[in-house]
């Protein structure tokens, strides 16, 4: 029995792919009793994405862990009909249809807190549950570039920088995530649920909260956090890797520009005209030394200079290790990263592997009041696998 924060509660997870499964895997984490439902033979789409681990895919196994799989039909009116009665007994439902796809079977927001009051329904979509954009399918890439994301981001040639992070599926989730549990707060104080709305484009611009406000301020909004100023800048070191400057703060500026030899820069650093300068300066001095070299001359400094790490590098360092997580995924080692947070008193734990597709069909039915010659039926027509 879980004791984490949201023990006793049932999720039903109709999500795929990362943004909604993410949401959902935070929620098992933090004590919740996750039901994945799935479409029988295909299941989730992130079963079939490589690398491999044992039986299992990378993705599948990091995103449905602590997660039961229930494999329905919801084209089949007596799979709709399961999914309705399991809603029935459930806290919270997670889905990521398009804007009225679960309505036509009769598994709509409005529908089902009739039936079961007290549930929170969530309801993750690209461009939210109505509007010029509604129905318009999408992806994260999509969401950046109409966020603005892309374009804000360049290489020096002025071409849209494709970021290798999820920018718009993880603040989603996150978004959803934050919904759910704030309803499940309201709940306590009213007694009844509510639907929650989170819009994966609308979360992409949330990102944007600072740039973009800034832009729409004025025409001349400053740009200090773009590459534009010398103290907020990427450098390339002499081996080719680079090093991270945020010295925002003239203290940190002032310690950096000494340290490497350049006092003469310490007046300069928002002097607008004299940044190409000023970058040229310490790019020059900066790409005569190795990356690690500059890291242990100017980590002591406390000036906010750090290196530019890749993947395993980020993952190997000691500053991460508490943030890495290992699963056994068909008896296979499997490193990850875990949440981002912890809760004392309520910690959050890893109890269950990633499910197999309709693993635990017949369990969860049964659960639901199900007979064994029900869930036969239902089997043999289709319904559920």
């Amino acid at each position: 029995m879980s004791r984490g924060a949201l023990a006793g509660l049932r999720v039903l997870d109709l999500t795929r792919h990362l943004p909604g499964p993410y949401c959902t895997m935070v929620l098992g984490e933090l004590g919740a009793d996750v039901v994945k439902i799935e479409e029988p033979l295909v299941g989730d789409p992130t079963r079939v994405v490589p690398p491999v681990v044992g039986e299992d895919t990378a993705l599948h196994a990091i995103l449905n862990r602590n997660k039961r799989s229930v494999a329905v039909d919801l084209r089949n009116d007596a799979g709709a009909e399961v999914v309705r009665r399991l809603a029935a007994r459930a806290d919270v439902l997670v889905e990521s249809f398009r804007p009225g796809v679960l309505e036509k079977r009769r598994l709509g927001a409005e529908a089902l807190l009739e039936a079961n009051p007290r549930l929170v329904c969530a309801s993750l979509t690209s461009y939210g549950p109505d509007g010029p954009l509604a129905a318009r399918a999408g992806h994260d890439i999509d969401y950046a570039a109409r966020s603005g994301i892309l374009a804000a981001n360049r290489d020096a040639e002025g071409e849209p920088v494709l970021p290798n992070v999820q920018i718009a599926d993880m603040a989603g989730a996150l978004s959803a995530l934050i919904g759910i549990l704030a309803a499940l707060q309201a709940r306590e104080r009213t007694g009844l649920g509510q639907r929650v709305q989170a819009s994966l484009f609308e979360s992409a611009l949330g990102m944007l909260t600072m740039p973009l406000t800034r832009r729409l301020a004025g025409p001349a909004a400053a740009a200090e956090l773009s590459g534009a100023y010398a103290c907020y800048h990427v450098y390339r070191c002499a081996d080719r890797r680079h090093i991270a400057v945020g010295a925002l703060e003239p203290k940190f500026w002032e310690k950096l520009c000494r340290a490497l030899g350049h006092a003469e820069l310490v007046g300069r650093q928002w002097d607008v005209a004299r940044q190409p300068e000023t970058i040229r300066a310490l790019a020059a001095i900066l790409a005569t030394k190795a990356r690690d070299t500059w890291v242990a001359e100017l980590g002591p400094l406390d000036a906010c200079v750090e290196p530019v790490l890749d993947f395993e590098e980020a993952a190997a360092q000691e500053a991460a290790r508490s943030a890495m997580l290992s699963l056994s995924v068909g008896g296979e080692p499997l490193r990850t990263i875990a949440l981002p947070f912890q809760l004392g008193a309520t910690p959050c734990a890893v109890t269950r592997p990633a499910p197999r597709l309709g693993e635990h069909t017949a369990e969860v039915l049964g659960e639901t009041g199900y007979s064994a010659a029900e869930i036969e039926e239902l089997q043999g027509a289709g319904a559920v696998a």
